[in-house]
């Protein structure tokens, strides 16, 4: 009897490429009867990368267990886990200070008039760890005569691809995707000021940031645009803020959460 565990597969256009695995082989003499077995596992690597997945390419990981007699497979069952990286934190200066971003913009409106719009947005710390709680404040001066009546609050994931071409052709390829988005009706009047406290709640499970000494398949980097929508204008105001996501094995554990649902091939 095998039992067969393989993790990390990374796929990029047509091709699916093996990034690591594990496997762990139990012998036995003599037949079980039906149950639950436990046996020995070697693990996993040190160091792993998240399970992730846009339209360029994926990471996941499955356990997998295949019941063999001296010919033939007579079962096999495929698990597929939720895996939260590590990176290494001496790649960062883990001094929390505080972040403020101002932006003020000039806006024309009602053919011939001219305004500002500015907006500060101050966090108390940028870099997280997945699961965690990210509080911000946004302030909306509106020095004009007209209302604003929206702020979108947005977080984006920024994944630079890196490999070669089967004539091995450096190629690289970048992909966004908006992991979060909320929306705050702050209704400011003309030629007024407001505060708005927003917060949100990381995913479980997230690609930690890139270190400037990596040099990986993929390069992840994190930000949060805080956007000002002015219709009466045709233009917004956005306002951009580095998020840097970390992660350590005395963090919160490895796989937070794991996929219940079973694939048998």
């Amino acid at each position: 009897m095998r039992s067969e565990v393989t993790s990390g597969h990374m796929g990029a256009g047509m091709e699916t490429l093996p990034l690591g695995n594990a496997k762990d082989t139990w012998d036995v003499e003599k037949a079980w009867s039906g149950g639950a077995r436990e046996g020995p596992w070697g693990g996993t690597k040190n160091r792993l990368p998240s399970t992730f997945n846009s339209k360029i390419g994926h990471i996941s990981y499955f356990v997998q267990a295949l019941c063999m007699g001296r010919e033939h497979i007579l079962a096999k069952k495929r698990l597929y886990l939720l895996v939260q990286g590590t990176s290494e934190f001496r790649h960062w200066n883990l001094i929390q200070n505080p972040l403020l971003v101002e932006v003020e913009k000039k806006v024309s409106y009602n053919c011939c008039r001219q305004g500002w719009v500015t907006l500060q947005v101050q966090m108390g710390k940028n870099i997280f760890v997945p699961g965690e709680k990210v509080t911000f404040t946004s302030e909306i001066r509106n020095n004009t005569g007209k209302y604003i009546k929206t702020v979108v609050f947005a977080l984006y994931a920024h994944v630079q691809y890196e490999g070669f071409t089967p004539n091995a052709e450096r190629r690289r390829r970048a992909d966004s995707s908006e992991l979060l988005r909320q929306m705050a009706n702050a209704r400011i009047p003309a030629f007024n000021s407001t505060k708005v406290v927003s917060a949100f709640t990381l995913p479980l499970v997230l690609s930690v940031s890139s270190g400037s000494q990596e040099n990986e398949i993929m390069q992840t980097s994190y930000e949060l645009v805080v956007t000002i929508h002015l219709p009466w204008s045709l233009t917004t105001v956005k306002a951009r803020l580095p998020i840097v996501i970390t992660s350590t094995r005395e963090d919160k554990a490895s796989c937070p959460q794991v996929d219940e649902s079973l694939n048998e091939d």
